[in-house]
């Protein structure tokens, strides 16, 4: 932490943000804030907003004032015309000052923040046996606490929920914003249920607290294409999560520029013959098979699976982790097409973006052909080896960084609610929303219902007129909603918000 301390206090700082506005019915608006700088240094300085949250971020056309190059340090104003925002309708709009000094970040400062200790103490929380199925509340409270820990890092977070076999399961999303290509986006994942019959530290708890590792440390920095880190859940009955994923849920307008998966990243063994290898390997990777041969087929590297189409990725990956993390070995192959050649290098959630055609790798310590614990009740954690675990998140937090392009930068947020008339919209002609009963104590019935065709994924927001959000869900697609809320309000108007991301739902909350 001291490093990023270090960091931050050389870089840029943005404060004091206030929006202000003539009349309540102007399109012009004036946004003041302040710019500090600890070498006094000329920035770059971008205007953005967001209608979803937080977590996606546009400019602001035809912002004018202290934005660009050079904005020095002092109390500063942007214009900007509401009219060139788009999507706003009734939602109160989150804008972002960020102010850059064009400075370098050097990665090796990323690097060295992770922590082997908060990667034990993590797989130590995460391995109890959790399957959809046989420990459906064990699996929940997983899946929660991964929730919990994105979103204390001030990550937009939700839950991306689906059924299967009558279960409702959940991916876990948390999205860090890029601020010159938010639709560019680089996925770090790995899948948070087991079998269950086993603790599953190795599988997968130590994918887990890798990702959780990366996102602590990537979430401090600002970056100029965006990061995602994702709980699949489900991994285990055939990848349905990151299938439900991939095929349904990437937001509109991403592009998925390659993913890190980590699939069991905690064992380690120096053993001569602890590594065993795939059926076919020789005929398919002949150079690889015969330089592990000539090691002794020693479980000591890690394996970076891609295939043809992930071949700029998996240079990415090697070249960060020689450069960072030089004492790490990492072997690397690509499969042809998307594997189905060598089914047992698809066995994790990495394939499902291989069939969608992304860029993906599968980051693994070898599974059932070095860890004989795999899929048992052995599989604990005081068997794994957190050195080398800790090796393998410095060099996916170095190959991250350096694709989304690390800024040593500053950025702070304001909320605004322009829409001052909060009468709701009139009724939508494929779906009616309702709020029942309406005055209420905060507890209260949101119902949608009439759609013609499926109305989701959507969020669920409640916003106070000043523009602070109260409330988040999500709406799965479905022609019909009911959804009970109870929110702790001081009495007063409130904004209930759907949006599915082509139209939004508005209605007065009033809280008596």
């Amino acid at each position: 932490m001291a490093l990023a301390t270090a960091v931050h206090a050389q870089s840029p700082q943005v404060s004091n943000l206030l929006i202000n506005r003539q009349m309540a019915d102007t399109t012009q608006v004036s946004l003041q804030y302040t710019l500090s700088h600890p070498a006094s240094l000329n920035c770059e300085v971008w205007l953005r907003y967001s209608v979803d949250g937080g977590r996606t971020y546009k400019n602001v056309p035809g912002a004018s004032g202290d934005v660009g190059f050079p904005v020095s340090a002092g109390s500063r104003n942007i214009q900007f015309n509401t009219t060139q925002l788009q999507g706003v309708g009734a939602l109160p709009v989150k804008f972002r000052v960020v102010a850059s000094d064009r400075q370098a970040v050097d990665i090796a400062l990323l690097v060295a923040q992770v922590d082997s200790n908060r990667l034990k103490q993590d797989v130590r929380a995460i391995a109890v046996p959790r399957n959809y199925n046989a420990q459906t509340q064990t699996l929940a409270r997983v899946r929660d606490s991964i929730q919990t820990r994105l979103a204390q890092l001030n990550l937009p977070t939700y839950r991306h929920e689906f059924m299967f076999n009558n279960f409702l399961c959940g991916n876990v999303v948390a999205r860090q914003s890029g601020h010159l290509r938010d639709t560019s986006v680089w996925v770090i994942d790995a899948h948070f249920d087991g079998v269950s019959n086993s603790p599953g530290a190795d599988d997968n708890a130590s994918g887990v607290a890798g990702v959780l590792e990366a996102a602590r440390i990537l979430s401090q920095y600002e970056f100029e294409e965006s990061l995602q880190f994702i709980g699949f859940d489900v991994e285990e009955e055939g990848l349905v999560g990151s299938n439900r994923y991939t095929i349904n849920a990437i937001p509109a307008g991403d592009r998925i520029k390659g993913v890190f998966n980590f699939e069991m990243i905690g064992y380690y063994d120096t053993t001569v013959n602890s590594q065993q290898l795939p059926a076919g390997f020789n005929q398919l990777f002949p150079a690889l098979y015969n330089q592990i041969q000539a090691e002794g087929f020693r479980g000591d590297f890690l394996s970076n699976v891609g295939n043809v189409t992930s071949l700029p990725l998996t240079a990415i990956f090697d070249s960060a982790a020689a450069r960072y993390v030089p004492s790490l070995k990492v072997r690397s192959l690509n499969v042809p097409g998307n594997g189905a050649i060598a089914p047992d290098l698809r066995r994790s959630d990495h394939a499902s973006f291989w069939d969608r055609g992304y860029q993906a790798l599968m980051l693994t310590d070898g599974a059932n052909f070095r860890n004989s614990r795999y899929h048992t009740p052995a599989d604990t954690a005081p068997t794994l080896n957190y050195r080398f675990m800790q090796q393998v998140v410095q060099a996916t937090v170095a190959a991250a960084a350096s694709a989304a392009k690390p800024m040593r930068a500053a950025k702070a947020d304001i909320t605004y609610g322009f829409a001052l008339g909060v009468d709701g919209h009139e009724k939508h002609a494929d779906c009616e929303m309702k709020l029942l009963p309406n005055p209420n104590s905060g507890r209260f019935v949101l119902q949608i219902s009439g759609c013609a065709v499926p109305y989701g994924p959507a969020s669920v927001r409640v916003f106070s007129l000043d523009g602070r959000q109260h409330y988040e869900t999500w709406l799965e697609p479905a022609t019909e909603h009911r959804l009970e809320i109870d929110l702790p309000l001081p009495a007063g108007t409130y904004l209930v918000v759907t949006d599915n991301g082509h139209e939004s739902y508005t209605q007065k909350l009033l809280v008596r």
